[in-house]
């Protein structure tokens, strides 16, 4: 028997904290576009090769990361992945050359797999009882980081400071968040998810990785695709479609983003109290369906924006960090396997959605809205066939 005193709390700060620090590095590249192209002797378009390999890093490593995070333990995990973003940081500052730089941005990519496949793990085994809300609130903090950063680059510009400082500063914050995490004792790697009454023998039959794990994996993408289109293509959508002014369709992203983190504490609530996470992967899919639909067939001003709130909320809001939470209840000994395969095929999404509704949207911009449509219904009728098999191998009672 274990006896180690643990505080999930403290463990779970430092994770929230390292997540402020993960959605500042993945734009922190383009942020900066002015400073670092200058620096690397190239333009827009050089950097944008460089911003590139964080999808490398992120696609390649996160499955390698997810089976090794099961084996090996959380926190090693959680260290490597803010190794990572350290060597980022620090290289950075000081490269000249542009191909050195796409194997920093790489390291990115990596320590955003390494960083997912301890944490998402780690915050329901700190929380066994409420892993739903403890998972969802990672999207609040993500959201901090995109929300400070243009703040940082702007007094940084506005002063004339030199962007490096900024670059040690978030590597100081590395340092100090991981001497935090230090002395913390994390729980058993293979620690279930339970359910009421504290109990983690909620099973009535053995699940199938091989059906309702495959099917959750998948909705991976099709849960982070229905955001993916709206983020990318609502401002065209408005812009083509009704002719909103530039800046008008882009203020739809705000309305979106506000509506994304108000979702969060609604949903954490939710979860917490009042359904399980199980339910929440078909309703609000089945909330963005409907929402997609009603813009499909009234494409105006006002729909826009309401459907910029609509799709924050209910497709924005912790969908994909819901539906992993349904795969480590079915898969208690498996899940950072289950993380690694969940968030390669949403990166997938990042991939795929560029290349085929740009094509679409060539036709009729309200083709990006009908394709959303689909995948959001997707993501419903994959939810209900996993909610059917749920009913049949775990004892609803006990969760």
């Amino acid at each position: 028997m274990d006896n180690r005193k643990i505080n999930s709390y403290g463990i779970v700060g430092s994770i929230y904290a390292n997540y402020i620090i993960q959605s500042i590095a993945l734009i922190v590249i383009m942020q900066f576009s002015q400073d670092l192209t200058k620096q690397l002797n190239t333009d827009l378009l050089g950097l944008g090769y460089v911003a590139s390999g964080i999808g490398i890093g992120k696609i390649f490593l996160m499955f390698a990361g997810g089976i090794l995070s099961d084996k090996f333990g959380r926190k090693l995990f959680i260290y490597l992945g803010m190794v990572c973003y350290a060597i980022f940081f620090i290289g950075m500052t000081f490269c000249t050359n542009i191909h050195i730089a796409f194997c920093l941005a790489i390291a990115v990519g990596a320590g955003n797999s390494f960083l997912d496949t301890g944490s998402m793990p780690a915050l329901t085994e700190c929380f066994p009882r409420s892993a739903g809300s403890a998972s969802v609130l990672i999207k609040a903090f993500i959201s901090i980081g995109t929300l400070i950063l243009p703040f940082i680059v702007t007094f940084f510009n506005t002063n004339e400071i030199w962007y490096g400082w900024a670059f040690l500063g978030f590597t100081a914050y590395l340092v100090i968040n991981g001497l935090i995490l230090f002395p913390q004792n994390f729980p058993n790697k293979d620690t279930a998810i339970k359910g009421n009454g504290g109990t983690e023998n909620y099973f009535k039959a053995k699940p199938k990785f091989v059906f309702e794990g495959i099917l959750l994996i998948l909705m991976g993408f099709t849960t982070t695709a229905t955001f993916v289109i709206i983020l990318q293509w609502l401002p065209t959508i408005a812009i083509n479609g009704v002719n909103m002014s530039d800046l008008e369709a882009k203020q739809l992203i705000s309305y979106y983003s506000t509506a994304s983190i108000i979702s969060v504490f609604v949903t954490a609530f939710i979860v917490k109290n009042l359904l399980k996470p199980i339910f929440c992967i078909i309703i609000l899919p089945l909330l963005s369906a409907i929402v997609l639909m009603l813009f499909y067939f009234n494409i105006s001003p006002m729909m826009c924006v309401i459907a910029a709130i609509g799709m924050g909320f209910t497709a924005a809001g912790g969908v994909l960090q819901l539906t992993l939470v349904v795969m480590q209840q079915l898969f208690p000994t498996r899940k950072g396997i289950a993380v690694g395969c969940m968030y390669t095929f949403s990166g997938l999404s990042f991939i795929v959605i560029p290349l085929i509704v740009p094509k679409l949207a060539m036709y009729d911009v309200s083709y990006a809205i009908l394709i959303d449509f689909f995948i959001a219904l997707a993501s419903v009728i994959l939810g209900s066939i996993v909610l059917y098999r749920f009913k049949q191998v775990i004892d609803m009672t006990k969760i």
